[in-house]
């Protein structure tokens, strides 16, 4: 849905920058689904990896501003796209994490996208902790530009997408452009696709990440479960 979003924008002449936000005011983006992917065949990964090579490729080409409304939890892909934009507004209750690690999963893009931004030694921190970093912290990494209460997030959003679109077109593409090369570029350089293909083959192997998913989903639901202790008739 995104995907498709993203390219009739990008071939629609009167749009001259993209807002992305999260529906609902919980999270902006939880990543992945995790009843998607937590029976993965081996058999099958390539061709899913392909499916989020496609969705990033869509990002990695698209011609015009994005702005980020992080409107609460970005995690993985939706850190991901947070960081793929080229604008990061947040609420002061946003978190960030790239949780890869906690399904068994290694981080390969995300890895790259933060390391694009952030020291490596940050980078490391993240990836491998896969601890969740406030809207402060990624304020003051560089991550996020502006912070802005929830309900002022939207128009603060539009707002800056609009001081965007009104800038000169040809020369914000052409901006958008060379951004695109640099990364693509330095993507290509490092094999990151490759490496995806090919760690992410090694993990789904292992059988790891079907074991962590099935037991953290099983986890859940058991939380979520009515409680069997009996009411309290009145006057008990």
């Amino acid at each position: 849905m995104l995907s498709g979003a993203l390219n009739d924008a990008a071939a629609d002449d009167t749009v001259n920058a993209v807002v992305i936000t999260g529906a609902g005011d919980r999270a902006f983006c939880a990543g992945q689904d995790l009843n998607e992917s937590k029976e993965l065949d081996p058999a099958d990964n390539d061709a899913w990896l392909q499916s989020w090579k496609r969705f990033f490729d869509v990002f990695a080409t698209f011609p015009k501003p994005i702005v980020t409304a992080a409107n609460g939890v970005a995690a993985g892909g939706g850190f991901e796209i947070a960081l793929m934009s080229h604008v990061r507004l947040a609420t002061p209750e946003a978190r960030f994490l790239m949780a890869e690690i906690n399904i068994g999963l290694p981080c390969i893009v995300g890895s790259f996208l933060l390391e694009t931004h952030v020291f490596f030694s940050r980078m490391v921190d993240l990836i491998l902790s896969g601890r969740a970093i406030t809207a402060r912290e990624a304020q003051d990494w560089g991550l996020v530009h502006q912070i802005v209460p929830a309900k002022k997030l939207q128009d603060a959003a539009l707002a800056k997408a609009q001081e965007l679109a009104a800038k000169p077109p040809v020369a914000m593409r052409l901006n958008i452009r060379r951004f695109n090369e640099i990364r693509n570029d330095k993507m290509a350089r490092l094999g990151v696709s490759d490496a995806l293909l090919r760690l992410q083959r090694a993990a789904v192997s292992s059988g790891e990440p079907q074991q962590v998913m099935a037991a953290f989903l099983a986890e859940r639901a058991n939380r979520k479960k009515p409680s069997t202790k009996p009411a309290k008739r009145k006057g008990a």
